[in-house]
């Protein structure tokens, strides 16, 4: 009974939730450097990332908020015991996400060429066309699948959603490293099939997701139908339920465009404030390399921590509303926070710390000063990004939507006026500058409300908060002493600079857990007690 409730926790939802996302990000992470071998090309490179940026908005466009919807519903209706509704949802699910698919998919083909135009100039347009119809193919596959996990979150069944996420980043990354260097080394074809190869693993990478939980989903599915048949009431009228479904959607949906907005604000306004502050050519690209592409890829390793409690959040607090068990739903806000605070702190304060030697182990630079400073800089937004996605789905499940919408367009509007702004006056930091300004309102006045509504304290949060800051700075003077004496990770050949930071960071974070778990943080956090276990 006690395995059973901890399985049920809200902590370990999220933990397991987060591990899947870690280890998918963490394979995304190290497939750049093969990947820029064989493409050979900056400018392919460019066509790569660029690529996915557009797809990734057509598929916020078409797909966003739904899951979280599907989510939703399927925990609401779990807990009132109601499986005829609980597989209507799922068809109602499947079938609006796989028309919102095919228009999706549909759209980005018919805005490929003029797109491709506006990227590319010459010969390359065609190449840059071709890369977006195959992306837009995943369009109709990746929102068919996340109805599916949905539909597997609203269930609790974590570690599935987990799993389903990191078999799906292996099997992309393992066709996309392997054809392409098929084509290119064995076949001796041209790199830019290398490029095709790469944004078609994305393609394959869906399909194979959906084999794989379709195949898990049939014995969930057989279970609920079982029990669907002796169910002696009728399921939820499915008109009702379809505008139910879509209600649910629409706040989620919005979230997650606005969400997606500092994105557009890297792509859009950083280029306007850089020029205005006179930068040259080259830190100009530098620049924007660390905002769009490489700072990016290193601060999604914190940032990982929000999907992975986000999907534990909705079907938790969704349940403890259902049941209205208030006291739930507060140690269920207060034991997420903590963790992302006693995690994603500590992450992000390492990328702080270690921004110079990280850039120079993952990535090459012109000006690895330059590089470094800017990781430095986008490690506060690695932990104001993991943060504010968290508390945003918070309000949400807490069916705080008008107050959380209302904010993250004021979080929008105050990123857009003083992003150029700041930047002509400080240069790039004002982009991350924008940023926290906007997210200390967000932040703050979220969490204010959370209080109102639901009397959530906060006091200890902020009080653990303090001490993990404190250690942080600790951790700071253990990681300068020992670069000090040599594990200095940004000088020589790689491999051995990777080997000198990966020692130094062991014993930076040990020292985190060392001082953290004598001052009792973990123990609250995580909710155990060493000394019990001993005895």
């Amino acid at each position: 009974m006690q395995k059973e409730n901890v399985k049920k926790s809200i902590i370990y939802s999220g933990l397991i939730g987060t591990g899947g996302y870690f280890f998918a990000k963490l394979i995304s992470l190290f497939y750049v450097i093969p990947l820029n071998t064989i493409l050979g090309s900056e400018q392919y490179i460019n066509f790569y990332g660029t690529a996915y940026t557009f797809y990734s908005y057509f598929l916020n466009i078409f797909s966003a908020g739904f899951p979280f919807a599907v989510a939703t519903l399927v925990a609401k209706y779990t807990t009132k015991n109601d499986p005829k509704t609980i597989l209507l949802i799922k068809r109602i699910s499947i079938s609006f996400l796989s028309l919102t698919g095919f228009v999706g998919m549909v759209c980005m083909m018919l805005i490929s060429w003029p797109l491709a135009n506006v990227i590319s100039a010459g010969s390359d347009t065609q190449t840059m066309q071709i890369i977006l119809c195959i992306l837009a193919v995943a369009l109709f596959f990746v929102p068919v699948l996340s109805a599916f996990r949905g539909f597997i979150q609203g269930r609790k069944e974590i570690e599935e959603y987990a799993f389903s996420q990191t078999f799906e980043q292996i099997f992309r990354v393992g066709f996309l490293l392997s054809v392409s260097a098929l084509l290119v080394y064995v076949f001796g074809m041209e790199r830019k099939w290398a490029l095709y190869a790469s944004v078609a693993s994305t393609v394959v990478a869906a399909v194979a997701g959906l084999i794989q939980i379709f195949v898990f989903d049939k014995k969930v599915t057989a279970h609920i139908a079982g029990q669907a048949a002796c169910q002696k009431t009728r399921a939820v009228n499915s008109q009702k339920l379809l505008r139910e479904f879509i209600l649910l959607a629409i706040p989620y949906f919005v979230v997650a465009i606005l969400g997606y907005s500092d994105s557009l604000y890297n792509s859009l306004l950083l280029p306007i404030g850089l020029q205005l502050k006179g930068y040259t050519e080259a830190q100009y690209n530098l620049i924007l390399a660390g905002f769009n592409y490489s700072g990016t890829k290193i601060i999604a390793i914190p940032m990982i921590l929000a999907p992975g409690f986000t999907a534990a959040i909705i079907p938790h607090i969704t349940s403890a509303l259902e049941e209205k068990n208030i006291r739930l739903v507060r140690k269920n806000v207060i034991d997420c926070l903590n963790i992302i605070l006693y995690i994603g702190l500590m992450l992000s304060f390492c990328i702080f710390i270690y921004a110079k030697p990280i850039f120079y182990v993952m990535f090459s630079s012109s000006d690895l000063d330059l590089s470094g400073s800017i990781l430095r800089w986008m490690a506060i937004e690695a932990f104001t990004g993991t943060l504010m996605p968290v508390i945003t789905n918070i309000m949400m499940a807490l069916g705080l939507r008008r107050y959380v919408l209302r904010r993250l367009l004021y979080y929008s509007v105050i990123k857009g006026v003083l992003m150029v702004p700041l930047i002509w006056l400080t240069g790039y930091p004002g982009a991350v500058l924008s940023s926290l300004i906007g997210a200390i309102y967000l932040i703050y006045s979220n969490l204010k409300e959370v209080h109102r509504a639901f009397g959530v304290p906060f006091k200890g949060m902020l009080h653990k908060a303090v001490v993990e800051i404190a250690v942080c700075f600790l951790m700071w003077g253990c990681a300068t002493l020992l670069t000090a004496i040599g594990l200095d990770g940004s000088a020589g050949s790689r491999w051995f600079c990777f080997i000198k930071l990966a020692v130094n960071g062991i014993l930076t974070v040990g020292l985190y857990l060392a001082l953290t778990g004598v001052l009792q943080v973990p123990q609250s956090v995580f909710h155990f007690n060493i000394n019990r276990k001993k005895a």
